[in-house]
């Protein structure tokens, strides 16, 4: 947990760092951003970031265990409020509104409103965060703690691929994903009142139903 600690610390550093070097954050972007313009693989990657997906899979993955379950809604909720917060108070904006700049990558999403801000990657974040708790609550192999960093990191470059964030949003959600995933983590939590447990579970239904609207309807 001390390293994730340090990878968090480290990461979100880097990431305000690189914020306040436009100049290179702009050429890190294009040079990324220009490695593997394929729509279809990239926006395949990206979804493992989006909050309903990452929702149902964590309830999978952990739906015989009531107390992760309960700190997976807080990790969900501290998350969202985290990334949303820190666009409205940056106010950074995307790739794509960034002036003299549109023509110049390949992008390869829907477009957004110029108010959905940039900083920091929310998919960056949520990915990480479920990352880490997979990687704190489940018995990995090597090859498999490898493959899941591995897919916790595409997730954060699909974001560039898609041309939709700066390397710079993406490095601090990831910190900010480990350190949301640390501290919940740390969290005592026992939930044995019948109630709860179901109120728990139902709770993860909402993720279906975001998902399902996204994604079905």
């Amino acid at each position: 947990m001390k390293l994730s600690l340090v990878a968090a610390v480290v990461l979100i550093v880097s990431g305000v760092a690189l914020f306040f070097l436009p100049e290179v954050n702009q050429s890190l972007f294009l040079y990324l951003n220009s490695l593997f313009p394929n729509r279809i693989f990239w926006t395949v990657i990206t979804t493992l970031g989006d909050g309903a997906f990452a929702g149902c899979l964590f309830y999978i993955v952990f739906r015989k265990r009531n107390d992760l379950l309960a700190k997976g809604v807080i990790g969900a909720l501290v998350g969202m409020a985290t990334s949303h917060g820190l666009k409205r108070l940056f106010g950074i904006t995307r790739p794509e509104y960034t002036e003299g700049f549109k023509d110049s990558f390949h992008f390869l999403a829907e477009s957004m409103t110029v108010t959905n801000y940039s900083m920091p990657s929310g998919h960056t974040i949520t990915a990480f965060l479920l990352g880490i708790f997979v990687l704190f609550n489940t018995k990995l192999n090597q090859v498999g703690k490898a493959a899941l960093l591995l897919l916790m990191i595409a997730v954060g470059l699909s974001r560039i691929a898609l041309g939709v964030h700066w390397p710079a949003d993406v490095l601090v959600g990831a910190g900010l994903g480990i350190a949301i995933a640390i501290w919940c983590n740390l969290l005592r939590i026992e939930i044995s009142n019948k109630k709860a447990i179901v109120a728990v579970h139902l709770l993860y239904l909402i993720f279906v139903g975001v998902l399902i609207k996204t994604y079905f309807l």
